[in-house]
């Protein structure tokens, strides 16, 4: 390509990085964002989706083909993944010296910290009166302290910007008309797939305006892993609606039809390829076990079974919506949704009570707190997982768990366990095989944590029903880089919403491989008709 002469020229001294790069990383998906401005990267976790990106924006600011470029992406892959990733490389790693973080680690800024007894003196001069209202006073004076210190780093001329997707519509107020970003990049596009998000309506805005984005690419390893319904708004950002059209009402009355019991609505029989077709020129469709020699993921399913008395009150709820425990507690689900997540405690082997809790303070009042307590039901799962353990004598096991008692009784159960950090301080020793049972939930380590050294056998404690968060899970060990068969493990509690969340992961995954297979037949069959174009002089 014709930057590549450029790039060599002023940065040969760290080319040599690219030697490493796999062949379908080299050849395939960075030439496909290259002559791409506006595309996706469908690709699966663990084929490298963060360094053929970083590499193209590497290429193209080095080449002065743009000047600055924002990343967006979850906290952990903004904070820790991008960053790691542009120092691994040698064609990247110039980058560092102008790397910043517009959102970053902010409770640790030396600059917040030493601000605090300035803090301290302002709150006094307001003369608060109780104890909540100086409290409250100090976190204003932190709220100002944060944004000033995001504002400052969101106005350095460094080349690349790394934000959260949690600060986008701030970034896009902050900036409004003077928007700086012509190239960006988002990483796990399927947290823009709800066109209601103030995220998405927010880029949608900077998006819609001619000449403020040059170029953006959308990653991601489930784009529709829910429903089609979510490539609506992801591929918003990529066409400005030329595919879709601009109204979700009219791409839905189109595709879908709509359930007035369920609220929902269901794709049309038949017209998936007539989706598909639209995107696969923009789209690209990279799946491991097409470039990779790595053995599927096997779920082994661990059924645990409830006794006469725990199916009875688990039957009890299931029906009337409420149940008296042994102790007389009656608990109580007030919705639909209640229920099912109350089902779903039962299942792992818990009730939660919320309950009224009086907090004394030192000037004699006294504050009102609603807490959830806790009435444990079984204890099956943690005994099935104790055989698990005898079973795999001594492997490092990784556990997936959802409410905070099932943390809390695992912890009680394995005291030797270690929860993930939020700071990811645990992936260091797991890879080096020191940690025998990691605990960690899905949703804050589903992105952006290598953990393929340290373990090939998952446990699900509880079971999601987000298939890309069950994913994304698996994708933390089995990815590029392990070398064992990796084993996931599933408790299930016979007879309960186990077995329906299970079935509904097992159909959405089956729906997520139709719609891969079918987009890269699309687009083998676009790619096929513009070679056509091309021989034929057209």
């Amino acid at each position: 390509m014709t930057f590549d002469l450029a790039i060599r020229s002023k940065f040969s001294d760290v080319q040599r990085g690219r030697d490493d790069l796999h062949s379908y990383q080299r050849d395939k998906a960075i030439p496909f964002l290259l002559e791409n401005p506006f595309s996706g990267l469908f690709i699966d976790m663990g084929l490298g989706k963060t360094i053929c990106s970083a590499t193209v924006v590497s290429d193209l600011l080095a080449a002065f083909e743009h000047d600055k470029c924002l990343v967006i992406g979850p906290l952990r892959v903004a904070t820790e993944t991008w960053p790691t990733e542009f120092r691994l490389w040698q064609h990247t790693a110039w980058l560092n010296t102008s790397l910043i973080h517009v959102m970053d680690k902010l409770d640790d800024e030396p600059e917040l910290k030493a601000q605090r007894s300035e803090w301290r003196l302002a709150v006094a001069k307001q003369n608060p009166q109780t104890p909540q209202e100086r409290a409250k006073l100090m976190r204003e004076q932190e709220m100002k302290a944060r944004v000033a210190l995001r504002q400052k780093r969101a106005k350095s001329s460094a080349s690349v910007h790394i934000i959260s997707r949690d600060w986008v519509e701030w970034l896009v107020d902050f900036y409004g008309p003077n928007w700086p970003y012509r190239m960006v990049i988002i990483d796990e596009s399927s947290g823009f797939k709800d066109h209601k998000s103030n995220r998405f309506k927010s880029l949608a805005k900077v998006r819609n305006t001619p000449g403020l984005i040059e170029r953006m690419h959308i990653l991601t390893a489930t784009p529709a892993a829910e429903t089609y319904e979510h490539l609506f708004a992801q591929i918003f950002l990529i066409d400005r609606g030329e595919r879709f059209g601009k109204s979700i009402s009219k791409f839905r009355d189109k595709y879908f039809t709509y359930n007035q019991w369920s609220r929902k609505y269901k794709i049309r029989d038949g017209v998936e390829s007539e989706i598909l077709s639209k995107i696969a020129d923009v789209c690209l469709v990279m799946q491991a076990k097409d470039y990779l020699p790595m053995e599927e993921p096997q779920e082994l399913r661990r059924p645990v079974h409830l006794n006469a008395r725990e199916t009875e009150l688990y039957r009890t709820l299931e029906a009337e919506f409420v149940v008296t425990l042994d102790d007389g507690t009656v608990i109580e689900a007030e919705t639909a949704a209640v229920l099912s997540s109350k089902l779903l405690q039962l299942s792992s082997g818990v009730l939660y009570e919320t309950v009224e809790e009086t907090i004394e303070l030192d000037n004699d009042d006294a504050v009102f707190k609603r807490v959830k307590k806790v009435h444990s039901i079984h204890e099956h799962k943690i005994e099935e997982l104790k055989q698990i353990v005898e079973e795999l004598e001594g492997k490092n096991i990784l556990v997936a768990y959802h409410f905070k008692s099932s943390l809390d009784r695992l912890k009680k159960a394995f005291p030797k366990a270690v929860q993930m950090d939020k700071d990811g301080a645990a992936v260091k020793p797991w890879n080096a095989g020191k940690i025998k049972m990691l605990l960690m939930h899905p949703q804050s380590g589903g992105h952006g944590l290598n953990l393929q050294k340290g373990g090939h056998h998952i446990v699900f404690f509880d079971l999601p029903w987000s298939l890309e968060l069950y994913l994304q899970f698996i994708g933390r060990l089995a990815r590029q880089g392990q070398t064992e068969k990796v084993f996931v493990h599933l408790l299930t509690a016979i007879g309960t919403i186990d077995e329906i969340v299970y079935a509904a992961l097992k159909a959405k995954n089956d729906a997520q491989e139709k719609l891969f297979g079918m987009l890269k037949r699309m687009i083998a069959k676009y790619r096929k008709k513009k070679l056509l174009e091309l021989e034929n002089g057209n």
